[in-house]
């Protein structure tokens, strides 16, 4: 198997390109490539990213719309069955969309990066709110015999 030729790919961020491509060819896709019908300046593009949902296209289109120079973004789901999403960006005075995009992605990393320093470091100061745990079933159990209801491993009732 060491023969094999790598896996390529046909696309990048800066060249649209072919978007389907056949699982026969054993050509892989970018993360991130740019859709057909992009402006000539890149100042309106609609960018395709594999292999992500809402949770993404969601949190990109809010740090998106933070930027002032943003004109519009909005993010779509194709397709349940596709694993991808299309992210559109419009940008004021012929600005780069594409720039916008990278711009937001590592403002994302950074926000999730402090988010997550923060949590690590509840954990390890204890400085978390604790809940009490309660035993789920032992209080759907009391909640059923208070209503009259059988439980199961209650001793034998009489169900007549």
């Amino acid at each position: 198997m060491a023969d094999e030729a790598p896996m390529q790919s046909t696309s990048k961020l800066d060249n649209p390109s072919t978007l389907l491509q056949s699982v026969s060819t054993g050509l892989t896709h970018e993360k991130i490539t740019i859709l057909p019908g992009h402006e000539p300046d890149y100042s309106a593009c609609t960018f395709c990213l594999w292999q992500e949902d809402h949770t993404l296209g969601n949190a990109l289109r809010w740090i998106i719309m933070k930027d002032p120079d943003v004109e519009f973004c909005g993010y779509t789901a194709p397709h349940p069955s596709e694993p991808k999403i299309h992210l559109r960006i419009q940008m004021y005075d012929n600005l780069s969309a594409v720039d916008c995009l990278r711009k937001a992605l590592k403002n994302l990393r950074d926000l999730l990066n402090t988010v997550g320093g923060s949590y690590d470091a509840s954990l390890k100061n204890d400085t978390y709110i604790r809940e009490d745990d309660i035993d789920v079933k032992a209080t759907v159990d009391e909640t059923l015999r208070q209503r009259g209801f059988p439980v199961e491993g209650d001793d034998a009732m009489d169900l007549s």
